[in-house]
């Protein structure tokens, strides 16, 4: 599984627009910008614990959110099957009919799952 940060990352540029604007703020300045609870507590003017409950109802939402509606599950599902697609047609070595229809029935499964 990607780490923590790296998911975190990916939930808020799927679900970020259905957090309230202080979490997008407080998740987008300790996971992205790397700033501590305490510069973001005096950047905000609140208490370094209120930026900490801000954070973590920021990714128990965001968690949610993905249990809930599977978005970014799905893109990295999508995208690995396109990257198999890609190397089963890539034309660097010799493509077979064996692959292609591999890589023709990956396409629809992608196609019926939008």
């Amino acid at each position: 599984m990607l780490k923590k940060i790296e998911h975190i990352i990916m939930l808020k540029d799927f679900y970020g627009p259905l957090l309230t604007e202080k979490q997008r703020e407080v998740v987008n300045l300790y996971y992205e910008n790397d700033w501590s609870l305490s510069e973001i507590a005096e950047h905000m003017s609140i208490t370094r614990q209120a930026v900490y409950d801000l954070l973590k109802r920021a990714e128990s939402s965001l968690e949610d959110y993905e249990n809930r509606l599977g978005l970014a599950m799905k893109f990295i599902n999508t995208r690995q099957q396109l990257e198999e697609v890609y190397n089963l047609l890539n034309y660097k070595e010799k493509i077979d009919e064996a692959k292609v229809e591999k890589a023709a029935k990956i396409l629809r499964d992608i196609s019926e799952s939008i």
